[in-house]
């Protein structure tokens, strides 16, 4: 009787370990590189899922028969198991190890954006957010600046466009380049200087091109000064919905699991382990962003705007290209500077060289510049500025 009972046991549990896995078939991942569909992380997932149905399927009965004997154990061993997860979980907060506390921050960050219908996104004009120990100040026009006044008679104006790194994500509002770079100008051009910081984090080149035609091109700039990164050829498709990631409407069982899981900051180090630190021969993957696409074209487009506008202006522009390493082949930057047309492009990746990077970053995790490498950044700025304006007369 018993070993019938627990034949209808194994067929109930392969049935329920089946359904698992056909509903976790229907996740669908952020980076599809797999059937066009899954991550390289989640593909392995649902092979797991597949091998432990697949074993559920074809155990014995017996098999299942001493699993149920063994039940108090089983249940003692997973409440353990739950426990020690919890532990490291509670650890990993307080420790804070390699700076994971990033991609939590980053997402307050983005939920406290509006959206705009133009820019898609934009920050809130007049308050302030604290980020970690980094205190954010947004003026009236919600750049991360002091307010903005008429222009001064004699100033010198500088527009920084630009995204994260220009924002100067996890740098005190004193120490990002923009600031720094206003003192250093002042003194080596003997003239009040104002450099206006209008970078807002995950910003491309189109949205920061948009921003300059709609508002930055009425500051009355005298010298525009872009901050190429490479992420800037990505996407920013409208409309902004701040809920994305946290709101469960709408969202099918396996998204709901990926986006509990992303919550744990556990899983945040192992993903973050799996997707930089490992090298990146062994995944096949290359530091340099790949050619074309569409995000590609847009950017190169929105460059050629952005030459003409200053041509047509007569507003002097200088393009700096953020990366933390020169010579190697890089075909983005090639293309920039062709896009570009004869207007500066300043590679930063040179003035790191023989530097220890990761002095320079915000943590392991986190490769934003920090106040130091800020600091390097306005230095080589505040010079190849005014070699520029030196050669223009």
């Amino acid at each position: 009787m018993m070993i019938a009972n627990i034949r209808y046991v194994k067929i109930f549990v392969a049935v329920l370990a089946w359904m698992g896995v056909l509903l976790a078939a229907t996740y669908r991942s952020e980076s599809p590189v797999v059937l066009g569909r899954y991550s390289w992380s989640y593909a392995c997932l649902l092979g797991l899922l597949v091998g432990v149905a697949a074993t559920l399927s074809l155990a014995k009965s017996a098999w299942f028969l001493k699993l149920y004997q063994a039940r108090a154990g089983i249940v003692i061993s997973g409440a353990s198991l739950l426990l020690s997860i919890c532990a490291v979980e509670l650890g990993i907060r307080t420790v804070d190890p390699l700076g994971i506390s990033y991609y939590e921050l980053a997402g307050d960050y983005t939920r406290d954006k509006m959206a705009d219908a133009h820019l898609v996104f934009r920050h809130k004009p007049s308050w302030e957010k604290r980020y970690g120990d980094v205190l954010v100040t947004y003026n009236e026009r919600g750049l991360r600046d002091r307010p903005i006044l008429p222009k001064a008679e004699g100033e010198y104006r500088i527009l920084a466009l630009g995204d994260s790194v220009t924002f100067g994500w996890g740098v005190p509002q004193n120490q990002i380049f923009a600031f720094r770079l206003e003192q250093l100008l002042q003194g080596r051009l003997q003239r009040p200087v104002r450099v206006i910081n209008s970078g807002v984090g995950s910003y491309n080149t189109v949205q920061e091109v948009t921003y300059f035609k709609q508002e930055g091109i009425t500051l009355q700039p005298d010298l525009v000064m872009l901050t190429y990164v490479e992420n800037d050829i990505e996407e920013n498709k409208g409309p902004f919905d701040p809920t994305t990631g946290v709101s469960l409407r709408g969202k099918s069982l396996p998204d709901i699991v990926m986006m509990m899981l992303r919550k744990l900051w556990f899983y945040r180090l192992v993903n973050h382990t799996y997707q930089y630190a490992w090298p990146k021969q062994l995944k096949g993957q290359s530091s340099n962003p790949s050619p074309g696409g569409e995000g590609w074209s847009h950017s190169m487009s929105a460059l050629g705007e952005l030459v003409a506008m200053c041509e047509e202006h007569k507003i002097p522009l200088i393009v700096f290209y953020f990366r933390w390493a020169a010579g190697r082949n890089n075909p983005l930057l090639e293309d920039v500077v062709r896009h570009v047309k004869g207007v500066p492009v300043k590679d930063m990746g040179q003035w790191f060289g023989g530097l220890d990077e990761f002095s320079l970053m915000n943590s392991k995790v986190d490769s934003h510049p920090n106040a130091e490498g800020h600091r390097v950044m306005a230095e080589h700025m505040a010079v190849e500025i005014v070699s520029y304006l030196v050669a223009r007369k």
